[in-house]
């Protein structure tokens, strides 16, 4: 490995060896050790930022097995920042208080690394790696302070689902390798034209590998264990799950995708299915929920229909349609992480009176916590796509590609699903600003509910929200 490698490794080292220096915090002697491992974890994670920072006008291409270029940075600072948000969350969060220990600080680092792993492959075998990466610490994170109610359920329904996730992406893997001879991904459309390739084999490969990853994106018809999954959680891990892990499994598509370029036409089709359930069925299933992180679960099928639905419409072997879905793909997932980021901080900061998350729960909280109730609001409206937030951007730009591209019967069922969702985001705004029944709170849990890692959050993810709608143009050029 030369040099120049080296330096591209750096931020995975950071991470990988602060992982295990956190760890060693956590047994040093003292009564009040543990705020070193969250002291210590949050300048890993800054430094882990800084070092990405560094990089910027770098690109290199790992030994085969992760690839740095400006997008995959971008991509990384997000993954950092998410990181960093859920230690905050999690710092005195009721239902992990007392119970957040350096192993939990820990396992978020090793997640971290592992979407760095995933978002940057450029083999196989590295997708699969960052993606096991990812998926090991969420299924203890899931399930942390198992005395909690539902808390073993979710994590045994997410380690469920993850291994068959991972069964169909290894089996893909295998075959794509039969077929096709190489598994490193940029090499694969060329490796398919030789002789002795087997592109039909290979052609079943890609299936298995897209059941794999639209598991993992939990697309319809494999959506049912997400929102049993982040109703289980807690609200942080619940962020990261919903906003971070699944941000880096699209980040690996959108490279996935520039890598085949040659055949993406050709298999492509396969995902027309998933996304056009996903836009529907998710819509239709948001609905009918009374939960606050269901109707966020089943809208995420959605969200994520969306964001695939540039990539299956591209013309076959124009790159210039090929560069506008990714681009349009690309800003809709790092607008999404930042709104839903937003919306799942609210519902950490307010658990204490809604553990639950019933919307009921949530009457009048708006009106009593106004940060919350004013963040809440502009993460509603941007996931509904109300201008001038990044969701409605993300909708234009992403729409725009696809009509583009001459479907215009999918921009008409994406746009007919997307007003059906205005209809339960505005429930939830309903809930938080309606005038409170009874008196249900004293004037202590007013004091602890402003909480200083909460309150970051929100505030840097609310304003965010607003600024990449404002200076979407601009953010989706420094992207790429």
């Amino acid at each position: 490995m030369s040099s120049h490698e080296l330096i591209s490794a750096i931020p995975f080292a950071i991470l990988g060896l602060g992982a295990l220096g956190v760890l060693l915090l956590g047994v040093l002697p003292g009564k009040n050790n543990q705020q070193l491992p969250y002291m210590g974890t949050i300048v890993v994670l800054l430094a882990t930022m800084l070092s990405v920072a560094s990089l910027f006008g770098h690109s290199a291409n790992i030994e085969n097995f992760v690839v740095i270029d400006h997008f995959t940075l971008v991509a990384f600072e997000l993954f950092a920042a998410g990181g960093l948000a859920t230690i905050l969350l999690a710092k005195n969060h009721p239902a992990l208080n007392k119970h957040v220990a350096e192993e939990f600080y820990a396992l978020i680092l090793i997640a971290v690394l592992g979407t760095f792993i995933f978002a940057s492959a450029s083999n196989l075998l590295a997708a699969f790696l960052g993606m096991e990466t990812i998926a090991i610490p969420m299924f203890a994170l899931i399930a942390w302070n198992p005395q909690r109610k539902g808390a073993i359920e979710g994590g045994l329904k997410y380690a469920v689902t993850a291994t068959v996730a991972a069964a169909f992406f290894m089996f893909g893997i295998a075959l794509i390798y039969f077929g096709a001879g190489t598994i490193v991904i940029s090499e694969i459309p060329k490796a398919l034209t030789s002789a002795n390739a087997m592109p039909m084999v290979a052609l079943i490969g890609f299936m298995l590998l897209f059941v794999g990853i639209c598991f993992e994106l939990a697309l319809a018809p494999f959506h049912s264990w997400l929102a049993d999954t982040l109703q289980a959680s807690p609200a942080p891990v619940m962020a990261f799950i919903g906003s971070i892990a699944k941000i880096a499994m699209l980040t690996f598509v959108i490279h996935f995708v520039i890598q085949i370029e040659p055949i993406w036409d050709q298999i492509s089709f396969v995902l027309w299915g998933f996304v056009l359930f996903s836009i529907v069925f998710g819509n239709l299933l948001a609905f009918r929920q009374t939960n606050i992180k269901r109707i966020l679960a089943y809208s995420s099928v959605a969200h994520f229909g969306y964001a695939l639905m540039a990539l299956t419409s591209v013309i076959p072997n124009s790159s210039a349609s090929l560069s506008e879905a990714v681009h349009a793909t690309a800003y809709y997932g790092l607008s999404y992480a930042v709104m839903n980021l937003v919306a799942f901080a609210v519902i950490a900061m307010l658990n204490k009176h809604n553990p639950t998350g019933e919307l009921k729960g949530y009457r009048g909280l708006g009106r009593r916590y106004p940060l919350a109730g004013v963040a809440m609001a502009i993460a509603v409206l941007s996931l509904a796509g109300v201008p001038p937030t990044a969701g409605f951007f993300a909708k234009f730009f992403l729409f725009a590609s696809v009509l583009g591209n001459g479907y215009l019967g999918m921009v008409v069922l994406a746009a007919l699903a997307s007003a059906v969702s205005v209809f339960y985001y505005l429930r939830i705004l309903l809930a938080f600003f309606a005038k409170e029944e009874y008196h249900h709170h004293n004037q202590s849990a007013n004091v602890e509910s402003v909480e200083f890692g909460s309150t970051v959050v929100i505030s840097v993810g609310a304003f965010a929200t607003i600024a990449l709608g404002i200076f979407a143009q601009a953010v989706l050029t420094y992207m790429f």
